[in-house]
């Protein structure tokens, strides 16, 4: 019996389907690639030292309906350190406009560098020696955290999805009850739960959402609560040979600063032109 003309088509698009489903790649073993992902893991601070950036703010003010009244737009060239004096966020327009004040500010922050390099040339430190140090100290600090994530946390691998043309496989991650964490950082970050996508062939995260599940304290200069309910987005991307580093962070939600009053927060950062400090700065 001959089939009619249009029911070729859906025969043949079922029959593709059928071989895609057979050809895809079942997933990886969970844990052994959990483990490779934490070896990998360092955070943003520590590898984006070694390169200068454009980061380009945006927050938005909501009025009691949810309706946008206002949206600000900042523009920084940053050069980061781990020396805190040495750290530059460099405003160069707000809202398009350049700051009046910005050959102001550049002149400051050179003469911090100066008395910054002389303090330790006083202690019998080069500036190489002091951010070796530095470096060295803040990656101790931080593979104490990495060493124990799988007590803080229960990861879960749900599936693979493709981002920018690469395959990412997908973890949840929530609080273990029960366990104390160790570390100063790991009691903040018990009070979140969330999604990773980790790019299958680096090891590297590509993507992570968090919400807060209850209210903790983080300090950012003063003391700042973080209520229930609060988001975070972060995008990562390759940005040359080795080495994957933000592109997007979004934050939503409210805090209270000192415990008094209360900010409610919505902003977007975009992290461009990644260039790279020549060797030895």
């Amino acid at each position: 019996m001959t089939r009619p003309l249009h029911v070729a088509p859906l025969l043949a698009l079922l029959a593709i389907a059928g071989v895609a489903h057979a050809q895809e790649q079942p997933l990886p073993d969970s844990r052994e690639f959990l483990g490779d992902s934490l070896r990998s893991l360092r955070s943003n601070d520590l590898l984006r030292i070694r390169y200068t950036y454009t980061e380009k703010e945006a927050r938005y003010t909501y009025d009691s309906s949810g309706r946008v009244v206002k949206t600000q737009h900042r523009v920084y060239d940053v050069d980061p350190s781990l020396e805190p004096e040495l750290t530059y966020r460099r405003l160069v327009s707000v809202n398009g406009v350049e700051p009046a004040d910005l050959a102001k500010r550049d002149a400051e922050h050179r003469r911090k560098v100066q008395e910054w390099a002389a303090g330790r040339q006083r202690e019998g430190q080069s500036a190489r020696e002091a951010r070796l140090r530095r470096e060295a100290e803040q990656d101790r600090s931080e593979q104490a955290v990495v060493d124990e994530l799988t007590s803080i946390y229960d990861f879960r691998m749900t599936g693979r999805e493709t981002i920018d043309g690469r395959p990412a496989i997908v973890y949840t991650f929530d609080p273990r009850p029960g366990y104390t964490p160790r570390t100063p950082q790991g009691r903040i970050i018990q009070r979140f739960r969330g999604q990773a996508w980790v790019d299958e062939q680096d090891r590297e995260l590509v993507r992570l959402k968090t919400d807060v599940l209850e209210t903790v304290s983080v300090k950012f200069g003063f003391i700042f609560r973080l209520l229930q309910g609060s988001r975070g987005h972060v995008e990562r991307r390759k940005i040359d040979v080795d080495t994957w580093l933000p592109t997007y962070t979004r934050f939503t939600g409210s805090g209270r600063v000192f415990f008094l009053w209360r900010v409610d927060l919505d902003q977007a950062t975009e992290f461009t032109s990644y260039r790279k400090k020549p060797a030895g700065d």
